[in-house]
């Protein structure tokens, strides 16, 4: 039995203000599901990107304004969005307040760049 204990959650500082944390990965031991969470601060954003596999984001807090295909939706708590694969979306803080979501995907995502560059971030792994 694997056991992955929030205190032992190593969030990750990137760029947008954003911290990540690999929770179900190939390094934890996963090898049929990839599950990160995510935080947000208020202002920040992820640049657009997509993925070589379908992805599931469910919002745990905050809303998160998420752009796909031109729309642009907010998301609240509770509230779930699938990401077809190879679709390039943008993620931005939308509320006043720290935003936090999980992504769950098929172990071996990949992530790319919207120019199609491929991305390795360590906390995917």
């Amino acid at each position: 039995m694997m056991v992955i204990r929030e205190s032992e959650m190593d969030f990750i500082e990137t760029p947008g203000a954003n911290a990540t944390a690999g929770i179900a990965t190939s390094s934890r031991g996963a090898e049929d599901v990839s599950i990160i969470r995510q935080r947000q601060q208020p202002g920040g954003g992820n640049p657009a990107h997509f993925h070589d596999r379908q992805e599931v984001m469910l919002v745990i807090d905050g809303a998160v304004a998420v752009t796909m295909d031109g729309e642009t939706v907010t998301l609240n708590a509770g509230d779930t969005l699938i990401v077809p694969a190879r679709t390039a979306h943008q993620l931005a803080n939308a509320g006043a307040t720290e935003a936090e979501w999980l992504l769950v995907a098929p172990a071996g995502i990949g992530f790319f760049h919207a120019n199609g560059e491929r991305a390795e971030p360590v906390w995917a792994r």
